[in-house]
């Protein structure tokens, strides 16, 4: 009987500490979960059944933003692998003669793609925070404003069907070009837009004042689901501003942006007055395909000084232009890196003809 009580003991002992050990591994991933939590402004004490829960509200809602991802990822049977979403998307936009602009119903501009410098004449950073209408001539803005008016889409049973079935809408209307001299008389470029209404949260506040009155901005949740306008403009008829203008002479350069194994990933406007060549045409293709044999040496050299210190000038060196001319280049570089990890992204050249 002595031995079966100790084997008992034995047994409720080892099963008492295995529990133990559950439980508390269990307790240290739970703390775990709480203090990640914490980093998303939860409150700091929660019991573990609201932990609990929050993670699994946390995991649906990153669930859902994984299948909108996916949905607006760009199928990878016509987008060449070798190009992110952004870079393909805007070569589609250059070959389309169009931009990519987000407004606020305000009628602010949110956003607008890089391609608008060289179609209107503006920097992006100068429309970003502007209201739509400044842009417009006098005789097109209260047809504009009748469309972006946010009392106007909550009324309007034909913007309420648009936002409802998420379909498009197109009009046309009359955009400043950018000018360099503020005494010009404004030229105005006929311009399409097809519209897409999108709900979004955490919108950009505005600084400056659009349609919606200041009441009624102060009532607005900052959580709160907003609308929003994306839209891709196209120039009717293109009239292209490669390159803004300049006081003095530009100089013949272009930029480039290569992967680490030197394929070509980019190749700015600047580009095909030079070599011959345009963008697809050299994109996914290797840098060293268009040097002289006899400069390979030196090139893989400055290279492999650009791999260990992040920076640096190549020597002078020949690339073979698209119609088959040896033109002279001397190219500055640098590597850019992940803002998370740290790890190097790719390589951003600028080249210069000498």
């Amino acid at each position: 009987l002595m031995d079966e009580d100790e084997k008992d003991r034995a047994k409720r002992a080892s099963r008492n500490k295995s529990e133990k050990k559950r439980r508390d591994q269990f307790n240290v991933l739970i703390k775990e979960l709480c203090t990640m939590l914490q980093g998303h402004g939860h409150p700091l004490k929660m019991d573990k059944s609201t932990i609990l829960q929050r993670t699994i509200d946390f995991l649906q809602k990153q669930k859902e933003i994984t299948a909108q991802t996916e949905a607006c990822e760009i199928r990878q049977d016509w987008k060449p692998s070798f190009l992110s979403n952004e870079e393909f998307t805007q070569l589609m936009l250059e070959a389309l003669d169009g931009f990519l602009i987000a407004l606020t119903t305000d009628g602010i501009i949110i956003y607008v793609s890089d391609s608008v410098s060289s179609l209107l004449g503006h920097l992006p950073s100068d429309l970003v925070d502007q209201n739509i209408l400044n842009f417009l001539p006098e005789r097109e803005q209260s047809e504009v404003y009748k469309l972006l008016s946010p009392h106007v889409l909550m009324t309007d049973p034909v913007a309420a069907d648009f936002l409802n079935a998420e379909k498009q809408i197109e009009f046309c209307c009359h955009l400043a070009r950018g000018s360099l001299d503020p005494n010009e008389p404004l030229m105005y470029e006929y311009v399409k837009f097809v519209v897409d209404f999108k709900y979004f949260t955490h919108v950009p506040t505005p600084s400056c004042n659009g349609f919606e009155s200041a009441i009624a901005r102060a009532f607005r949740s900052a959580t709160e689901e907003q609308i929003c306008l994306v839209a891709t403009v196209r120039l009717v008829t293109p009239q292209f501003l490669k390159e803004l203008c300049n006081v003095e002479e530009p100089c013949e350069e272009f930029t480039s942006r290569h992967s680490l194994e030197w394929k070509f990933l980019f190749l700015d406007h600047r580009a095909p007055p030079i070599i011959g060549y345009l963008p697809f045409e050299v994109l996914g293709t290797s840098g060293y395909d268009y040097y002289h044999a006899d400069d390979l040496e030196l090139l893989a050299r400055c290279h492999e000084h650009l791999m260990q210190f992040g920076k640096g000038k190549s020597c002078y060196y020949r690339f073979l232009t698209k119609g088959q001319q040896w033109i002279w280049l001397q190219t500055h570089y640098y590597i850019t890196y992940h803002q998370w990890n740290s790890k190097p992204e790719f390589i951003v050249c600028t080249h210069l003809v000498v």
